[in-house]
């Protein structure tokens, strides 16, 4: 099994879907949250920034989010309501292209045979068995989780979706 061009593909759509749903938003809304720990738009999308670091890592690829974004947007971070401790939104999408740039040729360039390896974190191993499993969710079913809590909090917040 290698990562085939359906699968990059489908990285690129999330990506840009989640671009899309940030549209319209400005930055005094993006740690907004309309529920309290909801998963707001800063959050959600330096924490996809911060996943990259790890896609790229087991794609045999580099990337590296800036310093002190893994406390605040990794796995283990709590959103916020305090816009001052995120980026903006400018500075959000511009790390996460530079992300996606820096992460998609590892990706398209990785071995058949590393797919299958053994995943390296034993956390998520129990539940992505191999690096392949992790790739595909990473770029997936990660993005696509995160895209939905964004289309979620848009609803949330009153605006409409956008299909």
């Amino acid at each position: 099994m290698a990562i085939d061009s359906t699968v990059m593909h489908n990285f690129h759509f999330g990506v840009g879907f989640l671009k899309s749903l940030l549209e319209g938003i400005d930055d005094a809304k993006m740690a907004h949250q309309p529920r309290p720990g909801m998963n707001h738009p800063a959050w959600i999308t330096g924490h996809l920034v911060t996943a990259m670091e790890f896609t790229a890592k087991l794609a045999g690829g580099s990337y590296k989010a800036p310093e002190g974004w893994s406390d605040l947007f990794g796995t283990n971070s709590t959103p916020s309501d305090d816009a001052s401790k995120y980026p903006d939104k400018a500075a959000l999408l511009a790390e996460l292209d530079k992300a996606v740039a820096a992460v998609a040729p590892s990706l398209e360039s990785v071995e058949p045979e590393a797919l299958s390896a053994q995943m390296p974190d034993e956390g998520f191993r129990k539940i992505m068995p191999t690096v392949g499993d992790g790739l595909t969710f990473l770029m997936n079913g990660h993005i696509a989780m995160h895209v939905g809590q964004l289309s979620a909090w848009r609803r949330a917040c009153g605006m409409p979706p956008l299909f």
